[in-house]
């Protein structure tokens, strides 16, 4: 039954696609050639601003240190009766930081010389995204139906609490307040921690596969793009045919890690309840904690994505993808560090592209048409729900270009060693980039 449940629903999404979903894809699809179209750009305005950025403060820095210098000059004649020790401190203070700047922008400069053909290897696959979203329009509707799953979950989540709460020992309610309370006995508070554990283990499922979904599209898109046919229906009939057990037991691990970050906090309240003195030591031993646990949790987050990823494109084990992805991704780290940190800045520029258009849009049609005008009084709060609903939509479907450019980045290295070093399946944005290459390195050769 739950199978049925899901495979028709996943079915009505992709059947409705071109008639609920047009307007949605058509923006999506303009935003995503922008992007496309901009990319290059914004990947190396974004590199010379930092460089010529660091150096800029580097000088600025300096210029503050020689100030100083010449009040020194003052201060020996016996016009300046500045205070010598601050006066020193300042300078080595300037003069440190004018050294840090200009070093990590020599550093960066470098280590774009360096990397240059990484870099050009990061835009060519974040094209490649940009073309898989515009080509599988129907990926765009993957992250808004594993929301209303999650909505589901947490209404179901919270109506099961409220009756489970209430199986407690009641109290007689305190004068003036008309509702009793309930006494939490160890019972009901193993059953509670049962029942959290359950919402983040379901949870951690619900976005388990939705990462498979996009990124087994996005491997059947690399692969097969002649040959695909419904690659979404594809990716959901092999998520909940096949890798079921291999996305449960990712999503177990992610649980229990964070079940014992809630466990953490909930030791610390105790602790101090029960006398342990909140002075500056405790405060920073629990904050250090508290810290490497969080640390832990995004590690075992972007292992797990990287181990989705392989099971989608090799359909082995979870535990199997996950090493294979440790290691791929040990073999090429600075591709991995440099395409994830694009994402993430273009993940921002897409959000605020999304945002920022559709309420400029609304603002000028609600404040120029007339008919529209005279019936509000205020644009503010009309404009408030366009940037909330646009970023919205902004966050979901720049989810799923996120997703393809680490796929496609995978699929890419896979490609390459299968085929001794020769990717064959490349799409049009990538092969440019392997052409590009190819000829540098055979008039290098001559």
């Amino acid at each position: 039954m739950l199978y049925f449940f899901f495979f028709k629903q996943k079915t009505a999404y992709e059947i409705s696609a071109c008639l609920v979903g047009s307007e949605m894809c058509i923006r999506d699809r303009f935003t995503m050639l922008v992007l496309k179209l901009c990319i290059g750009v914004i990947v190396w305005l974004v590199i010379i601003t930092f460089i010529l950025g660091t150096t800029a403060l580097g000088a600025l820095f300096y210029q503050k240190y020689a100030k100083y210098n010449e009040q020194n000059v003052e201060s020996q004649d016996g016009s300046s009766n500045v205070d010598e020790d601050t006066k020193k401190t300042n300078k080595e203070a300037f003069m440190g930081l004018f050294i840090f700047f200009w070093a990590v922008a020599a550093i960066s400069f470098l280590l774009v010389c360096c990397f240059f053909n990484r870099i050009r290897l990061v835009i060519a696959i974040l094209k490649a995204a940009a073309d898989f979203v515009k080509d599988v329009c129907s990926a765009l509707l993957v992250p808004p139906v594993m929301f209303t799953f999650q909505i589901m979950l947490y209404v179901s989540w919270l109506i099961t609490l409220v009756y489970l709460y209430s199986t407690g020992e009641q109290k007689r309610p305190q004068e003036g307040w008309p509702f009793a309370s309930i006494e939490v006995d160890q019972r009901l508070e193993g059953q509670l921690a049962y029942h959290l554990f359950g919402l983040l283990w379901i949870n951690a499922f619900i976005i388990a596969l939705g990462q498979f979904i996009l990124a087994s599209s996005a491997g059947i898109w690399y692969f097969m793009r002649q040959q695909m046919n419904s690659p979404v229906r594809t990716s959901v009939f092999r998520a909940l045919r096949y890798h079921m057990g291999s996305l449960a037991f990712g999503s177990l691990i992610l649980a229990i890690v964070q079940f014992i970050r809630i466990t953490f906090e909930y030791i610390k309240k105790k602790s101090y309840a029960m006398g342990v003195p909140e002075n500056a030591v405790t405060k920073f031993i629990f904050k250090c904690m508290k810290c490497c646990l969080a640390c832990f949790e995004r590690f075992i987050k972007f292992i797990n994505t990287q181990a989705y990823i392989q099971v989608a494109l090799t359909g082995k084990s979870f535990c199997s993808s996950a090493i294979a992805a440790f290691y791929l991704i040990f073999r090429n780290t600075v591709v991995f560090g440099m395409t994830h940190g694009l994402s993430i800045i273009f993940v921002f520029v897409g959000k605020l592209f999304i945002t920022v258009i559709p309420t400029i849009a609304g603002f000028l049609v609600i404040t120029q048409v007339e008919d529209i005008s005279k019936r509000i009084s205020s644009p503010i709060s009309l404009c408030i729900c366009f940037a909330f609903i646009s970023y919205a939509i902004g966050s979901l479907f720049m989810q799923v270009w996120g997703m393809a450019s680490e796929t496609i980045l995978q699929a890419y290295l896979v490609d390459i060693e299968v085929n001794a070093n020769v990717a064959t399946n490349c799409p049009a944005s990538l092969q440019e980039f392997v052409d590009k290459n190819k000829k540098i390195k055979d008039k290098t050769r001559v």
